[in-house]
């Protein structure tokens, strides 16, 4: 009973080193997504549990690993852009598309503990202020993060007419962000501490025997 109890207790110890990795919400205002007027999705994004978007802010990990992003749906008649780096990206020209959690198009990258992911919306049409660029702060107001409970997933939503020409619903294009940590290396300390406590469970069945 008492090897049992340690053995689950060091993979307790060994699973709590990532349990926390998350996405990093940095700076902006909060709001209950509710208040976003127009959002076309608002009763889908609630119906998964997410209850809260923040604007004019960045987005970054707090440690190593890989994040895939999965179009997920667009209001936007127009033909918007997300790119990430100088490389992947999903370009789509939609009008009140459906909503699909699971996505139409998805691609996947490898980003470090810290640093602001490489991310950004663009669009072509002419009425669209400059895009939104999360790794250098561009233009924060175009982009929206949509979280709930767990912060290893959530949407980032686009607002390709941030300033109100003609809307404010950050529905114009919706990304799905899904964070896998690196695998923890564990310390020399936890083997340590779990070779010593199984160490005492063989003296005590030992004293025990005798």
């Amino acid at each position: 009973m008492l090897f049992t109890t340690v053995c689950v207790g060091v993979v307790a110890l060994i699973t709590s080193l990532s349990a926390n990795a998350a996405f990093v919400v940095s700076g902006g205002s909060t709001q209950d997504l509710t208040t976003i007027a127009g959002n076309d999705f608002n009763t889908e994004l609630q119906g998964l549990g997410f209850s809260e978007m923040t604007t004019s802010a960045q987005l970054s990990v707090d440690m190593d690993g890989s994040v895939t992003f999965y179009y997920i749906a667009a209001e936007s008649g127009y033909t918007n852009s997300f790119n990430y780096g100088s490389g992947s990206s999903i370009s789509i020209t939609e009008n009140n598309d459906s909503f699909d959690w699971d996505g139409w198009y998805s691609f996947s990258v490898d980003v470090k503990a810290n640093e602001k992911l490489d991310f950004s919306f663009t669009s072509a049409s002419a009425l669209a202020l400059t895009p939104v660029d999360n790794a250098d702060g561009s233009n924060l107001e175009g982009l929206g993060i949509i979280a709930g409970e767990s912060m290893s997933e959530l949407v980032l939503a686009y607002n390709d007419n941030y300033l109100g020409f003609v809307d404010s619903d950050f529905d114009d294009m919706l990304v799905r962000a899904e964070f896998i940590p690196t695998a923890v290396p564990v310390p020399a300390a936890i083997w340590l501490f779990a070779s010593g406590l199984l160490g005492m469970v063989g003296m005590a069945r030992r004293k025990k025997a005798a």
